[in-house]
């Protein structure tokens, strides 16, 4: 049953690849809009910025599909197109269907369900529900046009994946619904109830349930990092093949950007900052001050749109969340676990320097409150 949605995706796959060859580059391109880092550099901190609520929603809804997917791809062990047309058995050697791949192809985990998929529909469901919400938008010719809007650019994005030939149709349906239900799940979420205990615990029950699955697949004779192998060995290039598609890699980003998340929560409530002080325009440039050390583009991004309003508290905590998550965020760059995975000789755990920053600048905020 699989192998035939396997080789009715690939005669798919050609036909795409067939019509839309001067269209490459705009496929790229889709290819990257859905691409879950999105969500955290640009959609969390626009959407934080525009409405609090809104912004945790979104990483949220972000950190638990991305995580959802990781463990998903893992137990359900969903071939790639690009590999699984030299792999299957299917096809003589002469006969092997050409599928051409692109410098994003090579993607190293599991393909089923849809990362790109499943992330960006849980984040666009929650963006364009909110957007309905509290615009308090009542015209029904406007909420068709909004939610068009989402479908026609989920299909777009799931087409991009397809071209490409890093997944089947199968795979990126999947991620699409599962994504559309955990957006509503996600888009009920009572935010401001959520205090650093609950990001504390979510973070260790993402971890624990991650560890857990990954000994349960070693303890029944399958290897987590099965498809490393064919990733590397059927790649065009092996330049081609990157770290961050791993899913420790992901699994590392989402936990770290929930406990960033939690610990901006905690700082800002607990050490309560005052306003009204030239102190608070001196933390203004600290943060932007570690924003460029960070070198993350969802910082800088919040920041600016912050520059030009006056000094009050909410402006405060905005690149506070931003920064905090940008440090834990850049942890799964160096992280000594994905290169262990990859058996590298050499590790870099420059990221960890990160944590320095976290407790000069929680011990800056006690001293200035």
């Amino acid at each position: 049953m699989l192998d035939s949605f396997h080789l009715w995706g690939v005669l798919f796959i050609q036909e795409l690849q067939l019509n839309f060859k001067n269209v490459s580059g705009v496929m790229l391109f889709l290819s990257h809009i859905g691409d879950p880092k999105i969500a955290f550099n640009i959609y969390f901190p626009v959407a934080y910025y525009l409405h609090n609520s809104v912004g945790k929603r979104v990483l949220w809804a972000a950190v638990i599909s991305e995580w959802l997917n990781s463990v998903l791809k893992w137990v359900l062990h969903g071939e790639r197109p690009y590999w699984w047309v030299h792999t299957s058995g299917f096809y003589k050697q002469e006969h092997v269907p050409h599928l051409q791949q692109f410098s994003i192809t090579c993607e190293t985990g599991p393909g089923s369900p849809s990362g790109h998929a499943m992330v960006t529909s849980a984040v666009w469901y929650v963006l364009v529900s909110d957007f309905l919400y509290y615009q308090q938008i009542q015209s029904f010719g406007l909420k068709i046009l909004c939610w068009a809007t989402y479908v026609i650019m989920m299909c777009a994005v799931c087409l991009s994946r397809l071209f490409i030939a890093t997944h089947f149709p199968h795979q990126v349906s999947a991620g699409i619904i599962i994504g559309i239900l955990l957006g509503m799940v996600m888009n009920s979420l009572a935010t401001s109830a959520l205090q650093l205990p609950f990001h504390l615990l979510a973070s260790f029950l993402l971890a624990f349930i991650a560890t857990m699955t990954y000994l349960l697949l070693n303890l029944v004779g399958i290897d987590p990092f099965w498809s490393l192998a064919s990733a590397t060995k059927w790649c065009a290039f092996q330049e081609w093949v990157h770290l961050d598609t791993t899913l420790f890699y992901c699994i590392v980003r989402d936990i770290s950007c929930l406990l960033g998340l939690g610990l901006a929560v905690f700082c800002c409530q607990f050490k309560k900052l005052t306003c009204r002080s030239q102190k608070a325009i001196i933390l203004q440039v600290l943060v932007a001050v570690l924003m460029l050390h960070a070198g993350d583009s969802k910082t800088l991004i919040l920041h600016a749109l912050e520059l030009h309003k006056p000094v009050k508290r909410t402006h405060i905590i905005a690149p506070l969340h931003s920064t905090l998550i940008s440090w834990s965020a850049l942890l799964p760059n160096d992280i000594t676990l994905i290169n262990s995975v990859y058996k590298l000789k050499k590790s870099n755990i420059h990221g960890l320097e990160t944590l320095k920053y976290i407790n000069f600048f929680s011990n800056y905020c006690g001293q200035m409150s």
